[in-house]
């Protein structure tokens, strides 16, 4: 079990792996996210939201269009890149022990709230299914061949041998490089348009001795994970993670109560009861969030105006110049021409 309150969180390891992929980790607004600063990254113990994790996909699926980001940034990823998480998947008796312990253990590494992991075993194969939230279609098939991806090279590195899967699917169509994803995988078994995420192993290669397994150590590690995540410090309060979940739905177009809800693994009445806890509504934090989104959009984008009430969800230009007039007394225009000299060059 791990304690609720990093629901909604991901490891520092996990967070800086992917910002040290990018190109530019200022880019696409992220340098104003709290939880992505050096500090916080530079915090083994930190949990940073899965709304600020997700911004930084965002911007590597927009740098890396039509790629396999996913799973190239783990080619360069070796043991130890993510923490305590790598040394669970590689020291258990066998490669199966050890799967099995990682995946019961994700949220030393992932949100638990929104990566659903099983292990199926029928006598043939061993598999391990993988799903994440319902973040953008982009987004989630480059969080899926990642996962499948990260169990790949790491059950490679536990046996010390260029293990081939017996079988993958895959929920998305085959990207345009699926040539690619095959020399990566090392095996055209592939299934695109799968049910389910999944990678799968012979049980001959499961049931071998690990090379570097040493008794007790296993056990010692699940120990220590456990007092991790027990001490685990998310940076952002809820209200802030519920806010930072917001944003990312309104950047998706799909902003309502029961989304929302369902990002953060709660209930809609639930969520309304958590925000009359901090003495909020859901139309007050939905107001909140479309005034700082408009203002950020006016202030950072050359974005025509129609554009800009799609994206906060007004339904046209009319209803977006009455919100903008009722908050700052100003036309867009005379906001955008106002927007400070440091966010516009």
């Amino acid at each position: 079990m791990h304690p609720s309150a990093i629901n909604g969180t991901v490891s520092a390891h996990l967070t800086r792996s992917l910002v040290a992929a990018l190109a530019d980790p200022r880019a696409g607004g992220l340098s104003r996210l709290p939880d992505l600063g050096a500090e916080v990254l530079g915090d083994d113990r930190a949990r940073v939201s899965t709304a600020s994790l997700l911004a930084v996909w965002e911007n590597l699926v927009l740098a890396e269009p039509h790629t396999l980001i996913g799973p190239l940034i783990l080619e360069e990823a070796p043991i130890g890149t993510f923490g305590l998480w790598d040394y669970l998947i590689t020291s258990g008796p066998t490669l199966r022990e050890s799967l099995a312990q990682a995946v019961d253990l994700i949220a030393v590494l992932g949100d638990p709230a929104a990566e659903k992991l099983i292990v199926e075993e029928d006598g043939n194969r061993f598999t391990v299914r993988h799903a994440t939230g319902s973040w953008g279609p982009d987004v989630v098939e480059a969080v899926d061949l990642f996962a499948l991806s990260l169990f790949l090279t790491r059950a490679r590195s536990a046996t010390g041998r260029a293990i081939v899967p017996s079988r993958v699917t895959v929920t998305h169509r085959a990207p345009r490089r699926s040539r690619q994803l095959a020399r990566l995988f090392g095996t055209d078994r592939i299934h695109f348009g799968a049910p389910y995420n999944s990678i799968s192993f012979t049980e001959d290669d499961v049931r071998v001795p690990l090379p570097r397994a040493q008794p007790g150590v296993d056990r010692i590690l699940v120990q220590h994970a456990e007092l991790v995540l027990a001490a685990s410090q998310p940076v952002l309060g809820w209200l802030d993670r519920f806010r930072a979940v917001l944003r990312a739905a309104f950047r998706d177009g799909a902003v309502s109560l029961e989304e929302v809800a369902r990002r953060l693994a709660v209930s809609p009445r639930t969520l309304q009861r958590r925000l009359a806890e901090h003495d909020t509504t859901w139309r007050e934090q939905t107001e909140l969030v479309r005034h700082e989104l408009t203002v950020d959009l006016l202030h950072t984008t050359d974005l025509p105006l129609q554009a800009v009430a799609g994206r906060v969800g007004y339904s046209d230009v009319r209803v977006l110049r009455r919100a903008v007039r009722r908050w700052s007394g100003q036309t867009p225009a005379e906001l955008r021409r106002a927007a400070p000299a440091d966010l516009t060059g």
